[in-house]
């Protein structure tokens, strides 16, 4: 008879074990779902960063770019300045040559 008396416990308490897997199962896949929003924002924010560094690598190179062209610019006008100065030494010389032949 004790058998008898301890089935209404025995279904009771499996019952309450049930509820609290049930709970259990419940809190884990919260978590889960928890987890999950993380690695999506994660992942957004990664790629999201990806493409800011993409960006800066395109802007430096541009750069670069323009930074050459700007040299080469500089180069072309410092011959340029060179050259303009020989020229202003040669017509000062002629000028001079031209004063002391007046003058002698």
């Amino acid at each position: 008879m004790t058998q008898s008396n301890d089935l209404p416990q025995r279904v009771t308490r499996l019952e309450h074990e049930q509820i609290d897997l049930k709970l259990a199962v419940s809190s884990l896949l919260a978590v889960v779902e928890r987890h999950q929003e993380y690695h999506e924002t994660s992942q957004r924010n990664f790629e999201r960063i990806m493409a800011e560094i993409q960006t800066m690598r395109r802007d430096m190179q541009e750069m670069r770019v323009d930074m050459r062209e700007m040299r080469t610019d500089m180069q072309e006008m410092q011959s340029e300045v060179r050259g303009l100065q020989v020229e202003n030494r040669r017509i000062l010389d002629v000028l001079q040559n031209r004063d002391d032949e007046t003058d002698g």
